[in-house]
Order: structure tokens, then C-alpha cells, then sequence
């Protein structure tokens, strides 16, 4: 794997520190492909319905224990279930007819793992912001060595409606990038010049 230049994105908001990832973690992290650079993704959520809004840094999975440390019935609260199977197809999205390329990272990624991180993706309330690119990459869900990166591929910064645009890229390469075991990788491209990645990782 290629370690490259890692970045913190500061938003307009305040984070608390214990909300940003350690200086070991940040120089932890490689990048799914050559010649491209990471952020830490910060995310913009509430930790209950009626709740002030927060900026919480890290992968879906540290977010969600995060939310779940500060309200202990987020899960309740949102009406969200993790441990349902997740289907891979859902309603018809940008990813249909979308651009792909198979065996890309090198290492694969444990498809059920995968699965399960686009399901998370589409538990997490709020918009999805990143910096200007081009070729930056945040890894926005990783565990057991199986990672999910949202790429920037535009000099511009990036807001999406909503992170099941990204679980939608990460389903479809689930779906044109299977195989006949239980591995995976892949990259699949929106029209809007971004980009999904799945892979193996250090998680």
C-alpha cells in the first residue's frame, strides 16, 4: 500500500478534541490506491431527533459509538436497525449505469463486512461534506480490515444530500465487482466527478 500525505479537514464548526483522531491514527492510515491522499472525515449529525448539531471526526463505525455513548437510545431514537441482513439492491440511483473498475486496491475486502458498513452509512442523519480534491479520499467506514472510501476527484469541495449516496456506489460495486467467495474490491465513479472505493484496510 502507498502511505501519502494525510489531512485533517477543520469545518466551520467546533470540534472537541476527543472527537479527532490521535496523531498515531492519522499516520496510520494508507491510501487505497497510488497517488491519491487522505482527509479524516468529519461528519455533521445529532445524537438525538431534537438534538444540536454535531461535528464528529473518524470512520461511520466511530461516529455511530460515539452517538451511542452520548445518547444511549440513538438507535431507538432514529428507528434504526444494524443487525437486519441489508440488501445490496435498493431504488434506483445514480450508480445504475455508473462506470467501474474491479480489482483495484490490491487486497480485498470481506464482502459481508462491506455490506454491513453501506448499512451504517444509511443509519447516519446529515450531509456529507468534502474538501477540494483532486485524488483525496476519506475513509468513511472500516472494521475488520475491510474499508469504504468516499473520493474527490474535483479541484472544488463536495456536499451530498444525504451518506446513502456513498452506501449506493458501495452497492453497486458489491454488485458488479462480486465474486463466487465472500472477497470484494472495487471503484465506482459518480457522474459528478466522485468517486467510491472498496478494499481491504488496517482496521
Amino acid at each position: 500500500m502507498h502511505f501519502s500525505k494525510v489531512f485533517i479537514y477543520t469545518a466551520m464548526f467546533a470540534v472537541s478534541a476527543s472527537a479527532l483522531p490521535s496523531q498515531t491514527q492519522v499516520s496510520g492510515l494508507q491510501t487505497p490506491i497510488d497517488g491519491f491522499d487522505i482527509i479524516i472525515p468529519q461528519w455533521e449529525v445529532q445524537a438525538a431527533p431534537r438534538g444540536a448539531k454535531l461535528i464528529l471526526a473518524g470512520t461511520v463505525e466511530q461516529v455511530l459509538a460515539e452517538l451511542q455513548a452520548i445518547n444511549l437510545n440513538y438507535a431507538q431514537d432514529f428507528n434504526l436497525d444494524f443487525e437486519l441482513p441489508s440488501p445490496a439492491v435498493h431504488k434506483r440511483n445514480d450508480f445504475d449505469s455508473a462506470a467501474f473498475a474491479c480489482n483495484v486496491t490490491k487486497a480485498m475486502a470481506d464482502q459481508n463486512i462491506i455490506v454491513k458498513g453501506a448499512k451504517y452509512l444509511r443509519g447516519v442523519k446529515g450531509k456529507p461534506y468534502h474538501p477540494p480534491g483532486p485524488k483525496t479520499c476519506a475513509r468513511v467506514s472500516c472494521s475488520w480490515k475491510s474499508a469504504i472510501w468516499w473520493c474527490n476527484h474535483a479541484q472544488t469541495s463536495r456536499e451530498l444530500d444525504s451518506y446513502a449516496l456513498i452506501a449506493d456506489g458501495t452497492d453497486h460495486i458489491i454488485q458488479v465487482c462480486k465474486t463466487n467467495g465472500e472477497w470484494i474490491d472495487g471503484q465506482t465513479w459518480h457522474k459528478d466527478n466522485w468517486s467510491v472505493i472498496v478494499g481491504r484496510d488496517n482496521c
